[in-house]
């Protein structure tokens, strides 16, 4: 489940086309039967309505995430809000490259993101959530990375006013990693292995 929750939200920060919309929608409404009481059922009852492709969340898409690099509203790379020069292709992007490389994992070139973009992160995670033997690169990903830089992300969307849409996929991410964060971090399966 974990994994599908992942791939909805990584969905959710993709470039939004029809077709992905519509798989999305159908991810959405799987998840919401197969967790009726999850923290963020509100959010996806909200979501349902949003599904419908539209040029304006593809305007919306460019504005928030693509435009001018030192203008982005809301900067989708870890390196960005990792590193003090908030620099894209930093030490950042070469640590998840490195815990994406050990998984057998690479970010295709002609996609267009980097390792550390939240779209390519949030992936990893659904990636490791589906396999047995990945707790502590799933504990690695997500205190060293998504926890750390992922919630200034969520504010500066928040701080640009986005449509609703985004305003969703924001809040969804900021509950799915706080709940991830309570559950995966303080499992005794992590904590056996550290």
């Amino acid at each position: 489940m974990r994994s599908q929750l992942y791939m909805l939200a990584s969905g959710l920060f993709n470039q939004p086309t029809q077709e992905r919309l519509e798989a999305l929608q159908s991810l959405l409404i799987q998840l919401q039967s197969a967790m009726p009481d999850a923290p963020w059922s509100d959010i996806f009852n909200a979501l349902e309505t949003e599904m419908a492709y539209e040029k304006a969340k593809e305007i919306e898409y460019s504005r928030l995430f693509i435009l001018d690099r030192l203008s982005v509203p809301a900067q989708p790379f870890g390196s960005y809000w990792l590193e003090s020069e908030q620099c894209l292709l930093g030490k950042t992007t070469i640590e998840v490259k490195k815990m994406m490389a050990e998984h057998g994992i690479e970010v295709a070139d002609n996609v267009g993101l980097l390792p550390d973009h939240i779209v390519s992160e949030l992936e990893f995670m659904a990636y490791l959530a589906s396999q047995d033997d990945t707790l502590e690169t799933q504990h690695q990903l997500l205190t060293q990375h998504l926890i750390k830089w992922v919630p200034q992300f969520i504010a500066a969307i928040h701080a640009a006013e986005p449509i609703n849409y985004y305003r969703l996929a924001a809040d969804f991410l900021d509950k799915l990693l706080t709940w991830d964060q309570e559950h995966l971090v303080n499992s005794d399966l992590v904590m056996d292995n550290e």
